[in-house]
């Protein structure tokens, strides 16, 4: 049984695959998202737990892509995480003021980010 459903927003096929194995062997179900619009469009079939969010993506960032994601009511009380390169406060800052609930910085330790899904994800998931 999957302790949950995560789609996983980034640009980088790189970065998809190393979060898309990490979250394998730790039970979840991973989604794979390579664009904001494409997230946008996966997030009302797959209907996630938790997502994990770049933010520098092509067409569509990360931060406009939180937005659009929180308009939608099915999804406001949705975590998101983001995982970005950007480590500066007014990144961190930004992405905090458009709904996120959390951020990571890339390089990241896998267990960091398995313990920050852990604390975000829903209570009936823990």
């Amino acid at each position: 049984m999957s302790k949950g459903k995560i789609l996983i927003v980034d640009d980088e096929m790189v970065g998809r695959q190393l979060l898309q194995a990490l979250l394998i062997v730790e039970g979840y179900e991973p989604f794979l998202a390579k664009s904001g619009r494409e997230a946008l469009e996966l997030v009302n079939q797959v209907h996630p737990d938790l997502i994990l969010m770049d933010i520098m993506m092509p067409d569509m960032n990360g931060y406009q892509t939180i937005k659009e994601l929180k308009k939608d009511n099915k999804l406001k009380k949705t975590p998101v995480v983001i995982i970005s390169a950007l480590d500066d406060r007014d990144s961190k800052s930004r992405g905090l003021n458009v709904g996120a609930s959390d951020f990571i910085s890339k390089p990241y330790e896998s267990e960091k980010v398995l313990t920050i899904i852990k604390e975000h994800l829903p209570d009936h998931l823990k």
